[in-house]
């Protein structure tokens, strides 16, 4: 049986995911380590802006940071965030897919 402590995991998880952006910079990151502008020019956003995601992606404890220099390198934690990203990109189009089709029988 599963405890409540890994359901209140995945319910803070799927919180901290509920942004596009930080779903954004998890899948920029799958291509390796990335400093904090190079991130921000890649996803579009403002440095502080994006280093508050950055923040609470590494408080639920999908990115990590280490320290190069004067620059912050983000990564990764666990690279199966990726795949649970892509899974679920997967099932919204096969969604979509099916309410194309339901729409075209109306």
């Amino acid at each position: 049986m599963i405890s409540k402590e890994v359901f209140e995991m995945q319910a803070q998880l799927c919180q901290a995911m509920s942004n596009a952006a930080r779903v954004e910079i998890v899948h920029v990151l799958q291509d390796g380590p990335q400093n904090v502008g190079s991130l921000a020019e890649v996803v579009g956003l403002g440095r502080a802006n994006l280093s508050r995601h950055l923040a609470i992606l590494r408080n639920i404890g999908l990115v990590t940071a280490q320290r190069q220099g004067q620059e912050n390198y983000y990564q990764l934690a666990n690279p199966k965030i990726v795949d649970i990203c892509n899974l679920m990109r997967q099932v919204l189009s096969e969604q979509i897919s099916h309410q194309v089709e339901v729409a075209k029988g109306l």
